[in-house]
């Protein structure tokens, strides 16, 4: 009866245990499952008890077969053990029958140190391994060395940890790439506005429209031809005595030349210009005849509007490097390694210096409406917040005002207005 019941007893321990560690088993693969979802692994790998510490490894930049050796080792160690630990309990109990005690107690001792010593060559280097593993995954999260300890004591706690808590994935594709330098594009060329420059009848000859010094065939040269030059097309200059010459000097109209040097008075009742010598050798108009042909009608070039560059010198981002960049647009688009958005796409680009390793490689657009400054979220990894600090910070959820402080992931940076 007492046999029954001792029985009975240590198959409902079986049980228990059998159900324990079944529930251990499905708690870890589900929270590795999350684990693995937010890295980018199959979720499936999970479930399969080799296949999981292989990807974890991976995840870690480590061997992936490091977690067959573990296993094999185990194995190979949990047999030799039981062979010799079944040798040496045999052993004792025929020195203990055979009245040799010392003997019996010397086998019992063996078969309880032999099969700890075997296991021990296998768990010391696969606990090694595991703290590696762990710090590098969770260097990959962004966790520092106290989950690592939790991993270790813990490790169904700190798969649930990293799996359903609030951590993300933040490796890129080569961790060991360098950083990216930080490098400013602007998005139109900083030049003062060329409308102004264009000759209009009965103004002075503006600067890029100077008459020719000297040699008036020099005029045709490949410098002074507009298809070379970066800038709108001069006008053409009126042919030689085809109408009332230029005075040198003469005040020019409002938005023409604000380079030009004072004007001296002119009379009141002049209303042509006063007879004189005729102009110079050093200073005749280039003829007609030497003007491109490519150059386009006075007319036309009246009629048109010359885009100028826009510039807006008060604003200025304070990068997290503590380093400042002008805002030379109404947009710019911010990350690692920005590429103008498809929205946006003469935007001025400006790559963070980031040390977090949280931004993204196109994170976040800057836009300047009326109101002021608009942040947009471009499906980045760690998302965009404005405020003081990440915690206290309004998550963006597509677009938001920003007048301040406002965070790409962890990295903090800072739109400003200078003086």
């Amino acid at each position: 009866m007492v046999t029954e019941q001792m029985t009975g007893a240590v198959g409902i321990l079986a049980a228990g245990q059998l159900i324990v560690a079944a529930g251990i088993y499905v708690w870890v693969s589900l929270a590795l499952m999350a684990v693995f979802r937010k890295a980018g692994v199959a979720p499936w790998k999970a479930w399969v008890p080799v296949a999981n510490f292989w990807a974890l490894f991976e995840l870690a930049s480590m061997r992936g077969w490091w977690a067959a050796v573990i296993a094999g080792g185990a194995v190979i160690v949990g047999g030799a053990a039981a062979v010799l630990a079944g040798t040496l309990g045999a052993a004792a109990l025929g020195a203990s029958f055979g009245g040799d005690a010392g003997g019996a107690q010397a086998a019992v001792l063996a078969a309880a140190v032999v099969p700890a010593l075997l296991w021990l060559v296998v768990l010391v280097p696969a606990l090694i391994l595991h703290v590696r593993m762990l710090l590098g995954v969770g260097r990959g999260f962004g966790l520092g060395a106290g989950h690592t300890v939790l991993g270790v004591f813990l490790f169904p706690v700190w798969a649930s940890v990293v799996g359903w808590g609030a951590a993300r994935w933040l490796r890129t594709a080569d961790p060991d790439a360098p950083e990216p330098v930080a490098v400013v594009a602007p998005a139109t060329p900083i030049v003062p506005a060329l409308a102004d420059f264009t000759a209009r009848p009965g103004t002075p000859p503006a600067f890029g429209h100077l008459p020719v010094f000297g040699d008036a065939g020099a005029a045709a040269s490949p410098a002074a031809s507009p298809a070379a030059s970066p800038v709108a097309p001069a006008a053409t200059p009126p042919a030689f005595g085809s109408g009332p010459a230029p005075a040198f000097g003469a005040p020019a109209r409002p938005g023409t030349n604000p380079w030009a040097p004072p004007a001296a008075p002119r009379p009141a009742q002049a209303a042509t210009p006063p007879a004189g010598p005729a102009p110079s050798a050093s200073f005749i108009p280039a003829p007609a005849h030497a003007t491109p042909a490519t150059a386009p009608a006075s007319s036309e070039v009246e009629d048109r509007t010359v885009i100028a560059g826009r510039r807006l010198p008060g604003w200025s981002l304070l990068l997290p490097s503590g380093r400042s960049v002008g805002v030379n647009g109404d947009a710019v688009v911010l990350g690692r390694n920005p590429v103008a958005p498809q929205i946006a796409p003469r935007a001025q680009i400006v790559a963070v210096d980031d040390v977090t390793r949280t931004v993204s490689k196109t994170h976040a657009l800057l836009t300047l409406s009326p109101t002021g400054w608009i942040i947009t979220d471009l499906d980045s990894t760690n998302g965009v917040s404005v405020g003081e600090t990440p915690d206290s910070g309004t998550e963006v959820v597509g677009s938001a005002p920003v007048s301040g402080r406002f965070f790409l992931g962890d990295a903090g940076l800072e739109i400003r207005a200078d003086g």
